[in-house]
């Protein structure tokens, strides 16, 4: 699980540098990336979990996302809550092909700049029209990310694989134990 966590932060703290060097305009009337490659490790991680510790670790990564880059108050952790909420029901029945991986992560980032969205309107946080925030924020984002997220599938297949060569150490080390308790008998 630690594993996972480390992961999952060193993506968002990458989506941290990444903001710094492609700033927003806050007024959303320009173009606007949104990193998001924390989010979706966060998804490509959590779809493998049970959906208790699915959604716990969403809203902690909500509220990390929330506390260190958004500076607002659980937007971000209802938003993944969310998010985590619809990934079992959306991912049922996909394997791990990297289409599959890139369309459910595009697809969840693009639920959760939506739930943003509609909860900053109805919080009266911005006054940018539904066209101008797919056009300005929501379409750049989406191309950007698809990019990164290729990356990101990448990436955590190599965290996986070396996760399955630990385990398969540790086992090795129990067998070989197992065999020496009974060659004492």
């Amino acid at each position: 699980m630690w594993v996972h966590a480390l992961f999952v932060a060193s993506c968002f703290l990458i989506d941290g540098i990444l903001m710094t060097l492609f700033p927003n305009n806050a007024m959303g009337t320009e173009l606007m990336f949104i990193a998001n490659l924390g989010f979706s490790a966060l998804v490509l991680t959590i779809r493998k979990f049970d959906f208790i510790d699915s959604c716990l670790f969403a809203i902690l990564f909500g509220m990390f996302y929330d506390y260190f880059f958004a500076n607002v108050f659980l937007l971000y952790a209802v938003a993944y809550f969310i998010s985590a909420c619809l990934l079992p029901i959306w991912s049922r029945h996909m394997t791990e092909t990297v289409l599959e991986s890139l369309i459910l992560c595009i697809s969840t980032i693009f639920v959760k700049d939506c739930v943003v969205y509609f909860c900053m309107i109805f919080g009266r946080m911005t006054t940018l029209s539904i066209q101008n925030w797919f056009v300005n924020v929501e379409f750049l984002t989406i191309l950007a990310n698809a990019i990164l997220v290729l990356i990101l599938i990448f990436l955590l297949r190599l965290k996986d694989d070396y996760l399955e060569v630990r385990a398969r150490r540790g086992r090795k080390k129990e067998r070989i134990e197992w065999f020496k308790l009974r060659l004492r008998r």
